[in-house]
């Protein structure tokens, strides 16, 4: 058995500051206190565990219900390439036994695969992502769908408006309003308007004076076209990432 083992052993036993294990120049490597608290790095840790530097494990960080960050968490990310541990939502696919194992045991071949011996990560370039609702088949986890496109029934009130005036005027008369006659045929039609008599050709009405009308509008119910544009607020483009 190693000194410096020994040295932690008896340390343990007796609730005692252990001595550096590897000689720093001002700070111990590892300090057990004898309250239990365990720095390295760190010469008086106020955690049960304090470490100075980063902290690098061959397997999952747990609290008391489980992983801290589970294999299949998303998150969105705003660098352009991945940090180690997590992959883009880009669609790749990746072996199914390889680095990424824990992940495809949660997701499966949800979001496609690659052949027999590889599954796809969702693709989440350009998407919004919705909550999965379990009730519905159509919405349920890994279901996709396309821009929903709907239009709109209007149907315009109907108005009475009311001309505006054009002061005091007189109309002309036409020319004819039917004629009298008869084809030899028979009453099968009317020609033109009456001549009469004297002839009522270019003479005026008697004025009626400044006056308005009133007309009404009434427009019949209908239906919009299908937006073409895209409809969304303010927005800013992120990368989403899944940890493995």
């Amino acid at each position: 058995m190693g000194h410096s083992l020994k040295t932690l052993i008896i340390a343990l036993l007796c609730s005692t500051v252990i001595i550096p294990l590897h000689a720093q120049t001002s700070t111990n490597a590892l300090n057990i206190l004898p309250n239990g608290n365990v720095g390295i790095g760190v010469d008086q840790p106020s955690e049960k565990l304090e470490v100075q530097g980063t902290l690098k494990v061959n397997g999952r960080i747990m609290d008391k219900t489980g992983p801290v960050m589970p294999a299949g968490a998303i998150l969105q990310y705003a660098g352009s390439v991945a940090p180690a541990g997590w992959l883009l939502c880009d669609g790749t696919s990746y072996a199914k036994t390889g680095d990424q194992k824990d992940l495809f045991a949660v997701i499966g071949v949800m979001y496609g695969s690659d052949g027999n011996d590889k599954f796809r990560v969702p693709d989440l370039r350009g998407t919004f992502i919705m909550g999965a609702d379990p009730r519905d088949a159509s919405e349920s986890v890994a279901k996709q769908g396309n821009p929903d496109v709907h239009n709109h029934t209007a149907k315009p009130p109907v108005i009475t408006p009311t001309t505006m005036e054009a002061g005091s005027h007189n109309h002309k008369m036409p020319s004819a309003w039917y004629d009298r006659s008869l084809p030899s045929s028979g009453f099968d039609k009317i020609n033109g308007i009456d001549r009469g008599s004297p002839s009522v050709s270019d003479q005026t009405t008697q004025n009626a004076g400044a006056h308005t009308h009133q007309v009404t509008v009434d427009i019949p119910q209908f239906t919009t076209g299908n937006s073409s544009g895209k409809n969304r607020p303010k927005w800013i483009a992120l990368n989403y990432i899944i940890k493995y």
